[in-house]
């Protein structure tokens, strides 16, 4: 028995997921100010997450604060290849599957036999952050050649075709527009956003080009776009060089393709002797999902067609190249809200929750943003240095210990959290801080007693973590804005 699960199972749980974020809740969360290694308090080793029952609890013991995240803050995403001159880059094919080697040879190469479409190195965005996908290399006596002009230099190939040409004799089709706004918000490094336009924008909304694209696209359900010559042959076209133009290919008396579409249309070229140089489709037909070519008066041309989806090529740009990275974008701005957020202090984790409850009851969360900490007031006039960041607070009457997040001495409040590092073995593990309780600190000068108590608004250890990423220190102020990018491969 042998089975595989598709690129477009992890395409379609991906948009579930997105979809989902219309109803569920999910948090992004920063958590651990404290050290990495709190017995030497230094940073040196970032450890990994593990996917463990007790990694989950850790992670949510070093929770401080959340933020709500909607669908509008994230993409599907692909693997960010800027064109670049001098690369040989891999071409569309509907049989990519681990058989086939790969000639690619930019900086990012890293399989000579890629697995599935979505591995291959196929897919370009250009200087106007405009996603071409390559459907044809140049190919002198059997060695590709780089490609040397970007796709935006292209001539256009047919009627609406999106198929361009580069001077370097590479075939391009294009898929789509990055907006400027996208770019700023999920554009990284190594990854870039994709979307599939779902209803006409406006002309000059950028994402206009890509939505007349995926209509005219759908013209072309099952078309051919491609046409590879593996072996040129001899004697073709009378066995004299030129070009001809093939209006009917199911009839053609010479290069005939027999198949179950219809509508295809190409250019041959052909050089001295009547060998075949290329093949140029100009209308790509629909409804192709088998066809052949047949061809008379010449002898040993080898031709190989590259076939589409049934759904058009260019239709779904996301499935066409499948675009399996979920991109999400949260942007941080100083103490968020009602000041959630600590501004005195570190984080050394972000996490993904979904749907967490309200403290003390079952209700999901819906706020746009939460508090995870426990406030004490323990009232004014006790100076900046009564309890610094990360300091350990044992109380007085319960023996309870806990850490200090981040103390406010205009208004006498007190964050802190309860980690294992300072609880484990503690006989008071299990008791809680009590109003009127003195407190001391180590280190801090302390001299506070508890006046009020205010829970944290988010039930520990409710809802799913379902993303642990682990980071070298990151401060925050007031005046800071923080703009995240996280990404989960599908």
């Amino acid at each position: 028995m042998s089975a595989i699960i598709h690129d477009n199972f992890k395409i379609k749980t991906l948009k579930y997921f997105i979809d989902s974020l219309g109803t569920d809740s999910l948090y992004l969360a920063i958590a651990r100010p404290q050290y990495w290694d709190v017995v030497a308090e230094n940073d040196y080793v970032i450890p990994t997450p593990y996917n463990t029952v007790e990694g989950i609890l850790r992670d949510w013991e070093d929770v401080t604060s959340l933020k709500r995240i909607f669908a509008s803050s994230t993409s599907f995403g692909i693997f960010k290849e800027m064109w670049t001159p001098n690369v040989k880059y891999d071409t569309y094919r509907h049989d990519w599957g681990g058989t086939i080697p790969s000639v690619y040879n930019g900086a990012n190469a890293s399989q000579t036999l890629p697995q599935s479409l979505g591995d291959v190195k196929c897919v370009v965005i250009t200087a106007s952050y405009d996603i071409y996908l390559c459907l044809k290399q140049k190919v002198t006596n059997g060695e590709v050649q780089p490609s040397l002009y970007s796709p935006d230099t292209g001539t256009p190939i047919g009627t609406d075709t999106g198929i361009v040409k580069t001077s370097d004799g590479y075939y391009w089709k294009y898929l789509g527009a990055t907006s400027t706004n996208d770019v700023i918000s999920f554009s990284s490094k190594y990854y870039h956003p994709i979307t599939t336009v779902p209803s006409a924008p406006g002309p000059s909304d950028a994402y206009f080009p890509q939505w007349e694209s995926q209509e005219n696209s759908k013209l072309l359900k099952g078309g051919i776009y491609i046409i590879n010559v593996l072996v040129k042959g001899t004697g073709y076209n009378g066995g004299v060089a030129g070009t001809r133009n093939v209006t009917n290919a199911e009839t053609d008396a010479e290069f005939k393709v027999i198949g179950n579409g219809t509508g295809l249309q190409f250019t041959v070229t052909y050089s001295s002797g009547g060998s075949i140089d290329d093949v140029e489709v100009t209308n790509p037909g629909t409804g192709y999902t088998h066809a052949e070519v047949v061809l008379t008066t010449g002898t040993a041309a080898e031709i190989e067609i590259i076939f589409t989806p049934s759904s058009g090529l260019g239709v779904d740009p996301i499935k066409d190249v499948v675009g399996r990275f979920l991109i999400l974008n949260v942007t941080l701005t100083g103490a968020e809200g009602s000041g959630d957020f600590t501004i005195e202090n570190e984080y050394r984790k972000i996490l993904l929750i979904s749907n967490p409850t309200n403290y003390g009851g079952s209700t999901v969360s819906t706020a746009a943003t939460l508090d995870a900490t426990t406030t004490f007031n323990v009232g004014t006039g006790l100076g900046v240095g009564a309890y610094p960041i990360d300091a350990i607070i044992t109380g007085a009457t319960t023996g309870c210990v806990a850490r200090v997040v981040d103390f406010d001495e205009t208004l006498g409040n007190l964050r802190i959290i309860r980690t294992i590092a300072e609880n484990l073995g503690e006989a008071s593990a299990n008791n809680d801080f009590q109003v009127g309780e003195a407190l001391n600190s180590t280190p801090g000068t302390a001299g506070g007693t508890i006046v009020s108590i205010t829970t944290s608004e988010v039930q520990p250890n409710s809802g799913d973590i379902i993303y642990s990423e682990y980071r070298a220190p990151i401060a925050r102020s007031l005046e800071q804005t923080e703009s995240l990018n996280l990404i989960v491969k599908f």
